[in-house]
């Protein structure tokens, strides 16, 4: 691989999807393999330091195009890094991202909860209650994530998650009704059921807001190829008559609810993920539950505001002496800054993820 740049989120999801060498994606399970490498600024590197490289090269440009400042990266050991982690990544996990910064000698390392701090703008904004039980609904990659809190937030919820039911029902029907259409009209091609309906939540979302009879366009599958479709909004209200997944996400609200001794009307529901924050989704938990509320950006922009708000600033940004970081972290200086153009080979990296920054204030 020759390429020098880094990409997270969307692109990078985009890119392993389709299956593009350079794409990384599953990160936690590649690392596990020690003969897994990439290529960067021309030398080798084991993948394991695939995010903190990924990481270093957004804080260059950072120093650089921001701050002005043309000293390299490894006068910067102090600079304050936060790490917000969502409900996917597991408590070895963390401690893993954590370690790889803290041996390449950044000591301002800090782990912070996002939930912490949007639950405190949510009681804040009478939305939810200081020492209510919450349960949190959250979305990512098409699994569900539940997350209980007893009385109010703490550190240690009770946990479960259900493969599959990341998204409003609906969403996740017109997903494989399209896939359905698509492979009636072509019955070669092979695809992967599971990847490509992960890939389709989003876009079958944008097609539902639009609220027409007939639902049509192309789908770009991840192979690339865009394929043409048309399902009747009739077609999609029919199957959604005898389709069973919204019970499987009530039974199990209710098994968790009850194992903790928590009433159903005793419990706010948030929902917190795009895929699921829609009136459909919405209407159906309040036919079974009293207290469902959205989260909505604003909350979530709030959030990382008051996360901000709580770092220190104070140290000034300049040098400081510190041990060297050991060897197999270490590169000679900094290399240039590479090139904003297209290039055709890039290692990207899909998680961990982490939430949109604030709106700059004016």
């Amino acid at each position: 691989m020759a390429g020098n740049d880094f990409y997270f989120g969307a692109l990078a999801k985009e890119r392993f999807y389709k299956n593009d060498p350079n794409a990384f994606g599953n990160y936690f399970e590649i690392i596990k393999d020690p003969s897994r490498h990439f290529d960067i600024y021309g030398n080798k590197k084991p993948v394991k330091q695939l995010f903190y490289h990924g990481v270093e090269q957004f804080l260059s440009h950072f120093i650089h195009t921001v701050l002005y400042k043309s000293d390299s990266i490894e006068s910067y050991r102090h600079f304050p890094l936060r790490f917000v982690f969502e409900a996917d990544i597991e408590d070895q996990e963390k401690v893993l991202i954590e370690a790889l910064f803290t041996e390449a000698g950044y000591f301002n390392v800090k782990r912070v909860d996002l939930t912490a701090a949007l639950f405190k703008v949510l009681i804040a904004s009478g939305i939810v209650e200081r020492d209510g039980a919450i349960l949190l609904l959250s979305s990512i990659d098409n699994k569900l994530f539940l997350q209980l809190y007893k009385r109010g937030f703490s550190d240690d919820p009770s946990r479960i998650q259900l493969e599959g039911q990341g998204a409003d029902t609906r969403v996740k029907i017109l997903a494989e009704m399209i896939l359905e259409y698509i492979v009636s009209l072509n019955p070669f091609l092979n695809i992967d059921t599971g990847k490509e309906l992960g890939t389709l939540l989003s876009f079958c979302k944008t097609l539902l807001d639009q609220d027409v009879p007939i639902i049509t366009g192309e789908a770009e599958l991840t192979d690339g190829q865009k394929y043409w479709f048309r399902i009747t909004a009739r077609n999609l209200s029919e199957r959604l008559k005898y389709y069973s997944s919204d019970l499987i996400i009530y039974t199990a609200i209710d098994d968790l609810l009850r194992s903790n001794g928590i009433h159903n009307d005793a419990v706010t529901l948030l929902v917190a993920s795009e895929e699921l924050n829609t009136p459909y989704f919405l209407e159906k938990l309040l036919k079974k539950y009293i207290k469902v509320k959205a989260v909505d950006q604003v909350h979530l922009n709030e959030a990382m505001k008051c996360i901000f708000s709580q770092i220190d600033f104070s140290n000034p940004i300049g040098r400081r002496n510190i041990s060297a970081p050991p060897a197999s972290l270490t590169k000679p200086g900094l290399p240039p800054l590479p090139s904003r153009k297209e290039v055709t080979s890039v290692p990207v990296i899909t998680k961990p993820k982490l939430p949109p920054l604030p709106p700059k204030k004016n």
